[in-house]
């Protein structure tokens, strides 16, 4: 039920015992976190991950209707369904340890493979009369992975972020190995595994655009066979 001021609607949660529902109403104005916050009143056992409420740290990825999300920024009355229910998964390709908690050692191991660092130049921003200096965009979400159809298939694959990281340290050459670099890239498990789906950039909250990433790597290394 929708007003002008609430939405009341059912919940269907995906956890590791199987799906189970609830009902909230919360304002209009709220965002699928508000949902989680409100179901954790109702069961103190719902496990979930949650830090900077503006879509800065990547910490409370999930699937809204099927869709990669970040639950802290994806408005309520954006994914409410008149006479459905509204339904919330952990992200996939990650062990889930419990309800919205995934494993996401593996990749914050591909991240480190690939030596991430932060080698943007500064890109001063302005924000409310604050000012702020911006290194990268990625926020370590894993959405891109959970979106990722390789990914899900093969999990040797370096994946869409750390493959978007390396070409950031390829763009800018401050990286220690750039050689050994683009042999892993080049690798069976790197640029050529991915299927091209850009589902990666699709469900980017940042921007980064892990698929371009991915092409502009094909293409350098193209480049270099051919020089």
């Amino acid at each position: 039920m929708v007003s002008p001021t609430t939405i009341s609607l059912n919940v269907r949660i995906r956890r590791k015992q199987g799906w189970q529902d609830f009902h909230v109403t919360l304002p209009a104005s709220a965002y699928v976190l508000d949902i989680l916050e409100e179901i954790e009143k109702q069961d103190a056992s719902l496990l979930f991950r949650h830090a900077c409420h503006h879509a800065s740290c990547g910490s409370c990825g999930l699937r809204v209707n099927g869709r990669e999300r970040l639950a802290c920024v994806t408005p309520l009355a954006e994914v409410a369904r008149a006479g459905r229910p509204l339904r919330l998964e952990p992200l996939r390709n990650f062990p889930v340890i419990g309800d919205f908690l995934v494993d996401f050692s593996s990749f914050t191991g591909g991240l480190d493979g690939v030596d991430m660092p932060l080698v943007r130049q500064a890109e001063a921003t302005s924000v409310d009369d604050h000012a702020y200096v911006r290194f990268e965009n990625c926020i370590e979400c894993g959405l891109c992975v959970s979106a990722c159809p390789i990914a899900g298939s093969d999990p040797q694959y370096l994946g869409p972020a750390a493959l978007a990281a390396a070409w950031r340290s390829l763009e800018e050459p401050r990286q220690s190995n750039p050689a050994g670099l683009i042999a892993l890239v080049d690798g069976e498990q790197g640029v050529w595994r991915c299927h091209a789906a850009f589902e990666c950039t699709e469900v980017c909250p940042s921007n980064v655009n892990p698929a371009g990433a991915i092409m502009a790597l094909r293409r350098l290394l193209l480049s270099r066979e051919r020089a």
